[in-house]
């Protein structure tokens, strides 16, 4: 890989995520150089601008690449500079794949926060082993949920005194002074996701990624029901909207893309090292009233 690359490039990097990365990077060693990239040089000034004034580190000088992810060319170009690019752009089913194939194609690791499981796993699906064969990775769903959750599951497992069948994770969401909000990214990607759910062939996506069948514990987790339900004891039946005693809220199945993440590393923790998968729920507790 040529020396005259970037350690990092964040594309996007003048939207509500990419402005924030650049702002972290400012507390990365001094040896790590990155440039910032996306379609308008003049928003892209204006982040710099706005983060050296806030963290009192001056970017004025960071180097800038346009890159658009409607133009082939740009990313080509942004992908042969860049040693990893880190893509902040999204919804990623829209404008995710031509990122990643520039950057598999030609020589750089891509990171991503999607929470879009058919995205995902398309991507290992399509560009799997052009990431091998060129050297590379495509690390996904670099978000705040998944990674906390791939890795708790992973502590249990190691530190279960005994062997785990099941577990359940709940992912707590605060409110802020505006109470929830979400970004327009995130909408977005929510709205698509639901939208295309049965046309996406996630099906047919995990049967190419994960061919071979797991075992299954003989552990059985509560079956949902379509109505309200209190879950006294643990093997009682819920409703799709049901509430836990222990955590004293009503909670209903989190959709983001934990269950991808998790899944996967299940199945690659048995096809390669023989670890028994764990099966597993997801939830988030809400606010009714």
């Amino acid at each position: 890989m040529s020396s005259n690359r970037y350690d990092l490039v964040v594309f996007g990097a003048s939207g509500f995520t990419g402005s924030r990365v650049v702002e972290l990077l400012t507390k990365c060693d001094e040896t790590v150089n990155f440039a910032v990239a996306g379609r308008n040089e003049a928003k892209l000034k204006k982040v710099l601008d706005e983060v050296s004034k806030r963290t009192g580190k001056d970017l004025r000088q960071t180097p800038i690449i346009i890159a658009d992810s409607g133009n082939v060319e740009s990313l080509v170009a942004m992908a042969k500079s860049a040693k990893v690019i880190i893509n902040t752009v999204g919804p990623y089913r829209l404008y995710g794949e031509a990122v990643v194939k520039a950057a598999v194609e030609n020589g750089a690791s891509h990171v991503d926060i999607s929470g879009e499981p058919a995205f995902l796993e398309s991507m290992q699906m399509k560009y799997d082993e052009e990431a091998k064969k060129h050297g590379v990775y495509i690390v996904g769903a670099c978000g705040w949920d998944s990674i906390p959750c791939d890795m708790g599951f992973n502590f249990l497992k190691r530190n279960f005194r005994g062997q785990l069948n099941h577990a359940e994770t709940f992912a707590q969401l605060n409110t802020g002074p505006a109470g929830y909000s979400l970004n327009e990214g995130t909408y977005q990607s929510l709205i698509l996701g639901v939208a295309n759910m049965a046309t996406d062939g996630l099906g047919r996506i995990r049967k190419a990624i994960m061919p071979e069948k797991l075992p299954r514990s003989s552990y059985r987790p509560p079956k949902r029901r379509l109505f309200l339900g209190k879950c006294k004891n643990f093997e009682n039946s819920r409703g799709k909207l049901w509430f836990n005693e222990k955590i004293n809220g009503w909670c209903m199945p989190f959709l983001g893309s934990d269950k991808s993440i998790v899944s996967r590393s299940q199945y690659f923790d048995y096809t390669l090292e023989k670890e028994p998968p764990v099966s597993e729920k997801r939830f988030v507790p809400v606010e009714l009233f």
